[in-house]
């Protein structure tokens, strides 16, 4: 095992990455990848071709042919894929609302624009002041625009719905009152017509 209080070369990582993981999973990748982030890529390509190599090809001792050299490689294909979606997914789930607008080229007016929503319902939601559960028609839209999963929305709802509080905190001595209202009521005081909010609120 490599010691953790020095800065180890790449060599030394992936020698020992072959040692500890014969025939690597994916979640034996992530766990490395996780352990040595400036060696991810090379860890995860070396995985790759340590489950082509260990593929089908010699499991009777037999001279490997082209369909047993194409199921090695789609399965080192699909070990490096489910590794770089896991990697990038933990990246995404790590992002703030205001980082995941940003990364997606959107402010709060651009995204009422682009999803055809009242402006006053995603600013309601930015400032904290609309409580948890969304409308499921409010969730598909937010999680498409942005690429993001639906329990990354609600965990950074919650943060927005506690950083007022957190804020108002450090400046009295009793805990501020947020007014917050509901998806519903949030929906019914805007300025939409009364189609677009039974839609909004699916009941078109």
């Amino acid at each position: 095992m490599i010691e953790q209080n020095r800065n180890p070369d790449r060599d030394d990582v992936l020698f020992a990455f072959h040692q500890a993981c014969d025939n690597p999973t994916a979640e034996q990748v992530s766990e490395w990848t996780r352990r040595y982030p400036q060696y991810a890529d090379d860890i995860r390509e070396h995985a790759a071709l340590r489950a082509q190599w260990a593929s089908d090809s010699d499991e009777h001792g037999a001279e490997p042919d082209e369909s047993m050299l194409a199921r090695g490689r789609s399965h080192a294909l699909n070990l490096l894929h489910s590794a770089r979606q896991e990697a990038a997914a933990q990246s995404d789930s790590e992002k703030t609302w205001a980082q995941a607008l940003s990364a997606a080229g959107f402010d709060i007016p651009r995204l009422a624009r682009c999803i055809n929503i009242d402006r006053m319902v995603l600013a309601e939601l930015n400032a904290g002041r609309m409580r948890l559960p969304l409308g499921r028609r409010l969730t598909d839209a937010l999680t498409d625009v942005l690429g993001m999963s639906t329990a990354w929305l609600e965990r950074v709802v919650s943060d927005l719905l506690t950083g007022p509080r957190r804020l108002g905190h450090a400046k009295a001595d009793e805990a501020p009152t947020i007014n917050t209202r509901s998806y519903t009521e949030v929906i019914h005081a805007s300025s939409m017509s009364e189609d677009e909010k039974r839609y909004w609120l699916g009941k078109d």
